[in-house]
């Protein structure tokens, strides 16, 4: 991935990374999926395998598991920092667990639950909650809230990681 101004200027990387989700978050829906095309977009990732993939983590999985968001943010750290061939061991898997579980607790932090059922308020796997959840602006703008401030702090664990190699280099 392209290093681009992402430690020269991490307050501007954070703003549009969270602009970008705000924007996409109400036009598209679809959590794992937003936080995933706002970061292809700044980073110049240019690859719909990678946003295909995201599609099946919208609702978590449609089964009320874990929020999309946190899924399309987890996405973009293992582009980021994951391991890269099987071969490389558990170290380099383990690279890629910080940024990770520093996501997961920030967001648990915040909302106590990873829950999208519990989030939301509605099982998304019923065709009928489904459509009401989607009809209702409060609860679809909670879920864009929720993507902005995914968007923002993968922006900031990204800022945060790569400053500091920079640092020791």
């Amino acid at each position: 991935m392209e290093e681009m101004r992402v430690t020269r200027f991490p307050d501007t990387f954070k703003n549009l990374a969270e602009e970008l989700a705000s924007t996409y978050g109400p036009e598209y829906h679809g959590c794992a999926q937003v936080v995933v095309a706002t970061f292809m977009e700044i980073l110049g990732i240019d690859d719909e395998n990678v946003l295909m993939a995201a599609s099946c983590f919208a609702g978590g999985g449609k089964r009320c598991l874990t929020c999309g968001a946190i899924s399309g943010g987890l996405i973009i750290l293992g582009l980021k920092y994951g391991r890269r061939r099987l071969e490389d061991g558990v170290e380099a898997e383990e690279a890629a667990l910080e940024p990770a579980c520093d996501l997961v607790d920030r967001f648990m932090e915040e909302y106590e639950t990873n829950n999208c059922c519990e989030l939301t308020g509605f099982d998304l796997g019923d065709p009928g909650q489904f459509k009401a959840f989607l009809e209702s602006e409060e609860s679809t703008g909670q879920c864009t809230e929720r993507v902005k401030k995914v968007a923002g702090w993968v922006a900031e664990i990204i800022s945060q990681r790569d400053g500091t190699s920079q640092q020791q280099s």
